[in-house]
């Protein structure tokens, strides 16, 4: 292969900026430098910022700060051959994803190969709407494609005020009810913009399973309708990726990481999938691999070797980031999307590519989650299972075959192999015996902690029925005083910062000392980074809730069952203002989307939560679209009178008997939806026996992954499953295979949460209720979820029975009432409500006999 001299740069780099760049590349020794260039109005060079220095063979490249306002990004070649090697062809790629240019020169700045052509600034094109009628309007595409298809209303005029969000740039706030398509309706505009303007829309979504259905029906679906060319990504964390060359290590070295026969039948098993998976994600492994294994296998961002790495071209998670530079649509989960804003905010920068490619438009699915995700990843967390699980990967508790595991471990292997003597020595002698140390000072320091919660118990307001401890941090009269808690904490802080210093140590003797080859040193480099990064993480997080206070909750968890748990956490009690400053304002339009986001008629509970108060009037649009549904017709609500109130003496026993004779009513096809682990357990206790005889499978919650519980429920078209919390919601079950849902008892939260408890101060705070205005409308809300898993289509029929009589004996039930959709209700005795029941299904009995 033939060297490339590349072209005359007179013409197209100013002569200022060819003199600068060979002033540095001459500065830098003649080795590879690393620039960023800015481009005039006609295309010509006419500034450039050093970023880096390197060697006569690499130099490090930072994408990220491309996006800093640059065009292009530059290198040199020293030896003058202006050819790209490998890893600039994939750095390439990557910045014309993000519509970047890529330049190579040579060392005076003569000679360039413009490997990838900047691209030239446009203006927004607007997605007219007649271009969403073509699609979903009666004689659009959709209805020439689909057979059977007809133009739903709801769904168009969903589309058109998701389509003028977009072109606006506005903030809108969608509910869609269940059954108008919701998801064609935000994914047919955002396609058409993306496509217009080479943008990129990112949809977040709840839930993995829902983007999971986006991206494996909904998208190729539209990728054959649209006739438009466009590209989709779904991302995970990086976490849920495999790294090809950790799973290289653990298969060269096994002994360093399985220290039991589980264990090595975990990795041979994970191995074995690797060499034929395809995206190389957790999913893809076989079975619910632990936690503690995957670890070892786990792509993480300070173990990465980037583009050094000999894996790189084929690495699972940088092919998914690849993809998703070039997507139109890039789908996330919620809690992949906030620990993407949370590095956002920090630096006030949404253009660069950080754990999601960089975006201005984003449209959440299931809205409602936000607050409750967003909360949780502006919070910090201590725990017992995370500290020890952070030193367990650096070295195993256990020994095998009189090797020690772990990734430490490892790493004095490496040095052993290339004679570091200097940095394995400190390893051997003081890093890796210190982690031995504060292992067991981490654990005496959470002994104390746990002595020091026991004895302060008569200082809280409540205990835990089960000898459980559950309370707020902080010096008011109920709480656990923080000087109970500080004092183990500042032990094992002080105990976790002299590790890191050690570490530290080691890092900065190894970076002064390379060895070749680059890729191992820059792999041993990396693991110290990790282990430092780990432990500093750890110390953070102590930090944060030891200084917690105002608007951010601290509290502590501690119980021993079914498994030792201690768990200090902190977390803001409100996430409006975060939302409005580092979500709303920054971005061009956010679309939030559900089927659940107004109590009745009001828009008001979540315009508090989530901060569209706080956003500019003419920006915000509040829309409901009404589901296709013939309610009447296709539902029928029971609401017995004659049921004891939660926890009322008979109360279990005459919620046992609904369950039975609704089961019996509908032949099987019933969800079961609890507000508790215990009332579920105990139901399943009572019924199975009863079922067992009429041949109908029992499926309970635990008892198997929810995806084959599904399966198996759609299957037997005779079932019933009992579900808690995560059944009430984004689950699908269309036909006839799901025709009854009972509710034992209205889904409130429990108020002593410390978290709730904290949210209850503030609104008493600002002279609300927090029944009213929290506890009675996220209970309502929930209400509408689990009823919505009933009816999928406008052939469906079924009955809700909700056996919980505060709905109609209290006066807040009219709230849960006036926002479940107009169906045909029977109130009265369970007999009589039974009697209805049996001949709500008589009807389907009579048509299934008839010719």
């Amino acid at each position: 292969m033939g060297k490339t001299p590349g072209l005359d740069t007179t013409k197209i780099f100013a002569p200022a900026v060819r003199e600068r760049m060979a002033q540095a590349i001459t500065d830098a020794g003649s080795n590879e430098v690393f620039f960023l260039g800015v481009l005039d109005e006609v295309g010509i060079l006419e500034g450039v910022e050093v970023v880096a220095r390197g060697s006569a063979n690499a130099v490090p490249v930072f994408l990220e700060r491309a996006e800093e306002g640059f065009h292009v990004l530059i290198h040199n070649h020293p030896g003058g051959d202006l050819t790209p090697s490998p890893a600039d062809l994939s750095i390439a790629s990557e910045a014309g994803a993000r519509r970047l240019g890529f330049f190579i020169i040579n060392n005076d700045a003569t000679r360039v190969n413009r490997v990838v052509e900047p691209f030239p600034e446009k203006e927004e094109i607007a997605v007219e709407s007649k271009e969403i009628d073509g699609v979903l309007g009666c004689d659009g595409l959709f209805g020439k494609v689909l057979p059977g298809f007809e133009e739903r209303t709801g769904q168009l005029r969903m589309a058109h005020s998701v389509n003028r969000a977009i072109n606006d740039g506005d903030v809108a706030v969608l509910e869609a009810g269940t059954g108008i398509g919701k998801s064609f309706a935000y994914l047919v505009p955002a396609i058409l913009w993306a496509v217009k303007n080479r943008g990129r829309v990112v949809i977040s979504t709840a839930t993995i399973p829902l983007g999971e259905q986006l991206a494996h029906r909904d998208l190729p679906t539209l990728q054959r309708i649209l006739g438009v060319d466009f590209k989709f990504a779904l991302i995970q964390g990086r976490g849920n990726y495999a790294c090809r060359r950790k799973a290289e290590q653990v298969s060269s070295e096994p002994e360093i990481f399985a220290d039991d026969e589980e264990r090595e039948g975990w990795i041979a098993d994970i191995l074995d999938r690797l060499a034929e998976a395809k995206t190389g994600t957790r999913q893809e492994m076989p079975g619910e691999v632990p936690e503690e294994i995957w670890n070892d296998f786990q792509s993480t961002s300070d173990q990465s070797l980037k583009a050094r790495c000999p894996h790189y071209r084929e690495c699972f998670y940088y092919e998914a980031r690849r993809k998703a530079f070039g997507a139109h649509i890039v789908i996330v989960n919620h809690h992949l999307f906030f620990a993407d804003l949370n590095l956002r905010k920090g630096r006030g920068d949404y253009e660069s590519d950080l754990v999601i490619p960089g975006y201005q438009k984003v449209i959440f699915d299931e809205a409602h989650h936000l607050e409750d995700v967003a909360s949780k990843h502006l919070g910090s967390e201590v725990s017992r299972r995370g500290m020890l699980q952070v030193l367990g990967r650096l070295l195993t508790p256990r020994k095998k075959r009189g090797r020690q595991g772990g990734r430490l471990p490892w790493l004095q292997s490496q040095l052993a192999k290339h004679h570091k003597g200097e940095v394995h020595e400190l390893l051997g002698m003081k890093v890796i015996p210190r982690v031995h140390l504060v292992r067991k000072e981490v654990e005496q320091a959470l002994q104390r902690l746990e002595v020091r919660l026991e004895d302060s118990r008569h200082l809280i307001d409540e205990n835990g029925r089960d000898g459980s401890l559950m309370a707020r941090l902080g010096e008011k009269k109920g709480f656990m005083p923080m000087t109970v808690v500080t004092p183990p904490l500042l032990d094992a802080r002080d105990s976790l910062d002299g590790l890191k210093g050690l570490l530290q140590e080691c890092f900065d003797l190894l970076e002064d000392d390379p060895f070749e080859p680059e890729v191992e040193y820059q792999a041993a480099i990396a693991e110290l980074r990790s282990a430092k990064r780990s432990v500093i993480e750890q110390i953070g997080a102590i930090d944060f809730v030891k200084d917690a206070s105002g608007a951010i909750q601290p509290w502590v968890e501690l119980s021993s069952r079914p498994q030792k748990h201690l768990m200090l956490r902190a977390a803001p009690l409100k996430v409006d203002e975060l939302l409005a400053e580092h979500l709303y304002r920054p971005l061009s339009t956010v679309i939030q989307t559900s089927a659940t986001l107004r109590v009745g008629e009001s828009w008001s509970f979540l315009a508090d939560r989530l901060g569209w108060e706080q956003v500019e009037r003419e920006r915000l649009r509040q829309e409901e679209f009404d589901s296709p549904f013939d309610w009447p017709r296709q539902v029928l609500l029971g609401l017995p009178e004659d049921v004891p109130e939660p926890d009322r003496s008979g109360y279990d026993k005459k919620i046992h008997e609904i369950v039975l004779d609704s089961v019996r009513g509908a032949r099987g096809r019933t969800f079961v939806l609890f507000t508790s682990h215990r009332s579920l357990k105990k139901c399943a206790e009572t019924i199975r026996p009863a079922l067992q005889a009429q041949g109908m499978p029992l499926l309970v919650q635990g008892e198997a992954p929810r995806t084959e519980l599904l399966r198996q429920f759609v299957d037997s078209g005779r079932a019933v499953l009992l579900g808690n919390q995560s059944y009430w919601e984004g689950i699908d079950v269309p036909g006839a295979a799901l025709s009854c849902v009972v509710i034992p008892r209205l889904p409130f939260k429990i108020p002593n949460h410390p978290l709730e408890q904290g949210r209850a101060e503030e609104l008493e705070s600002r002279g609300k209720s927090p029944f009213a205005h929290l506890a009675l409308p996220r209970a309502v809300l929930g209400l509408r979820q689990g009823f919505g898993r009933l009816i999928r289509t406008i052939d469906d029929r079924g009955v809700v029975v909700i056996a919980d009589t505060r709905i109609i004996k209290r006066p807040y039930g009219k709230r849960f009432l006036s926002s479940l959709p107009e169906c045909r209700r029977v109130q009265a005795d369970w007999d009589q409500v039974k009697t209805s029941i049996e001949g709500f299904f008589a009807i389907d009995n009579v048509e299934e006999m008839l010719p």
